[in-house]
């Protein structure tokens, strides 16, 4: 069967054994607007479930109540993957980090821990959510008794974007390896994440050339990788009256489509999933990203949509 063709289960290659890979937000962008799509699709974030144990790579805006209906609990996440700090990557943070504190209180998981791991940045986000939140972590660990306490529960590893492969994680089921990507002047990277079943490169945000990608991607069962329209996007905030900075920035420091083809073609991967889109306004059909994408890559390609399992 023709990928560009196939409905998005028939596409469906990528989650088996153990592990399960679900799309909670594939909007892109810091636009909460209806022409972005912003009321049809939450902001980034995916998780990968590796037999329970549950990472999430960003946290878009709505990725929490996603995750939740997603079937999944908030003290279950056992890892979060930060890609870089702009809003619409981080704007839940927090709220999962406090709610699978929260979550899991009361002797239902008194062994539960959090890693937090992202780029340069990391360690603002953290202070800053700490300095928001210290009433209602006084009062959680105080009068309302909550074990252990936030800072034992949540361990954060800022690091900076290496320009080379860097190991962050090596357990039997979960090696997690990132790389620098270019983002502009935000400190960003990509990721490797390995399971026993499955190999995911994930893009974060990045422009073309630059970084290493390319090759750190290379062989993975399936590259998750940011899109954008850009003659369309470009076309939009022109009439609009944007700022030419601002204009420059979504035309250098994200991925056409034509681009994230090559990507994929270089890396050599069997499946493109196509996620983080620029923008996510539905009048943009799934046919019409995958003809964006098709005359450089020619394996299966998959339009993310929230709650998709891939």
């Amino acid at each position: 069967m023709d990928s560009s063709t196939a409905t998005p289960e028939e596409r469906t290659t990528v989650s088996r054994g153990d592990t399960k890979v679900v799309v909670l937000g594939s909007h892109g962008g810091q636009q909460i607007t209806q022409l972005t799509g912003s009321h049809l699709r939450c902001g980034t974030s995916m998780l990968i479930d590796v037999g329970g144990e549950v990472t999430v790579v960003d946290c878009g805006c709505g990725s929490v109540h996603r995750l939740a209906e997603a079937g999944y609990d908030a003290h279950q996440v056992r890892t979060v993957l930060v890609t870089h700090c702009h809003a619409d990557h981080v704007a839940e943070l927090g709220s999962l980090v406090s709610f699978a504190w929260s979550s899991g209180r009361n002797g239902a998981d008194p062994d539960r821990r959090l890693d937090v791991y992202g780029p340069t940045g990391t360690g603002d986000y953290e202070a800053g959510l700490k300095r928001s939140l210290a009433r209602s972590i006084a009062d959680q660990e105080g009068p309302l008794a909550q074990t252990p306490p936030f800072d034992a529960f949540a361990t954060w590893h800022e690091f900076t974007p290496p320009p080379t492969t860097r190991t962050l994680v090596e357990r039997p089921d979960l090696v997690v390896q990132a790389i620098r990507v270019r983002h502009g002047s935000m400190p960003s990277v990509g990721y490797r994440v390995r399971t026993p079943d499955v190999d995911v490169a994930i893009s974060g945000d990045r422009g073309v050339g630059g970084d290493s990608f390319d090759a750190f991607a290379a062989g993975a069962d399936v590259l998750v990788h940011e899109v954008i329209d850009r003659p369309l996007v470009t076309g939009v905030l022109e009439a609009e009256g944007a700022a030419p900075s601002f204009v420059r920035h979504l035309v250098d420091d994200h991925t056409d489509a034509p681009d994230v083809g090559r990507t994929a073609t270089a890396a050599g991967v069997d499946t493109l999933v196509l996620y983080h889109l620029i923008p996510g306004n539905p009048a943009i059909t799934d046919d019409r990203w995958v003809d964006l994408v098709r005359p450089t890559y020619d394996g299966a390609i998959v339009v993310a949509r929230d709650l998709m399992v891939i």
